[in-house]
């Protein structure tokens, strides 16, 4: 994550704050009852989720579309909050029950919606005090909306360099960044494969992915087939950041593409997700001078898609 998301932690206000002088309007219907977008990226629920006063990021929608998850601030600590569908309406968002006075930031949901994955300084088995960087924690769905105790996935991910924004694909291969020495240079995404219910050693995934810039933020299709990412000043870039895709082809990856204007702003972009239904990418911009969640129809990663 950029370093411009992460000073906003400072801020005094928490989200629930925010809630308890505003009053929560009654959402009914699919997607919090928000007109879906077309194939330009438009803000998600305005005011309701992209508040005006508050910084949000990350995204997830379950498969059914009966929840919705998303990273807002509580007691100014970044918190994963959800909203549900119940009895036709929404529920006033609420943190994640295992929230405590630490970060849970930069998460991703896993293909069968029963395991999320974030980024966290939390204390981990091994280590007692608050991480000075973050590691890699997850939490999985016991019954319902109830989920488990965070859990640290352990020193063969998480290294003293700090690792974030985890995605998992339907084979449990599990993609994050991390600013490691053998890097391109700043951050680099990297993948661990799952095998045999361990992950194995983190493989750097290369310069069709990587540049000498900050690679971070990436997003692995359920697949493997597409990986969506946000990359730093690169020769193309519309922005400071912007989102960028590479397709996997006989087991190697594409060239990364930048997605375009349709998605990526003079602001920058982040945070890149798509639900579980796969109709939506949503992301995380700047363009309203502060960090808000924006959507788009996935048609548009079609659209990018090698002919051949």
């Amino acid at each position: 994550m950029p370093l411009q998301i992460g000073v906003l932690l400072c801020i005094g206000i928490s989200f629930s704050g925010f809630i308890q002088q505003h009053e929560f309007p009654v959402l009914k219907g699919p997607y919090l009852g928000q007109k879906p977008p077309g194939m330009t990226a438009e803000i998600f629920a305005p005011g309701i989720v992209s508040t005006e006063e508050m910084p949000e990021m990350c995204a997830a929608f379950t498969a059914d579309g009966r929840e919705f998850y998303y990273n807002a601030q509580y007691k100014n600590r970044w918190a994963i909050y959800l909203t549900r569908e119940v009895n036709g309406q929404w529920s006033i968002p609420e943190p994640m029950p295992f929230t405590s006075g630490y970060t849970d930031r930069d998460f991703t949901m896993s293909p069968d919606g029963q395991r999320i994955y974030f980024g966290s300084n939390r204390p981990s088995e091994k280590r007692k005090e608050q991480l000075k960087a973050l590691d890699i924690y997850v939490t999985e769905r016991i019954a319902g909306v109830s989920w488990s105790e965070p859990v640290n996935v352990g020193h063969v991910i998480n290294s003293d360099q700090g690792e974030n924004y985890p995605s998992v694909a339907q084979n449990g291969n599990l993609y994050f960044f991390s600013s490691r020495a053998d890097g391109f240079g700043g951050c680099d995404i990297y993948f661990s494969r799952y095998i045999d219910g361990r992950y194995l050693a983190p493989e750097n995934l290369g310069s069709e992915i990587n540049s000498a810039q900050n690679d971070w933020d990436a997003f692995i299709a359920p697949d493997e087939s597409y990986i969506i990412f946000s990359s730093q000043d690169r020769n193309d870039t519309l922005g400071g950041q912007d989102l960028y895709i590479s397709f996997q082809k006989d087991r190697r990856w594409t060239a990364a593409v930048n997605i375009g204007p349709n998605v990526n702003s003079e602001s920058g972009e982040i945070c890149p997700s798509v639900s579980l239904d796969g109709r939506y990418l949503f992301f995380t911009s700047r363009r309203r001078g502060k960090a808000d969640i924006f959507w788009i129809k996935t048609d548009i990663i079609k659209k990018l898609k090698p002919k051949n």
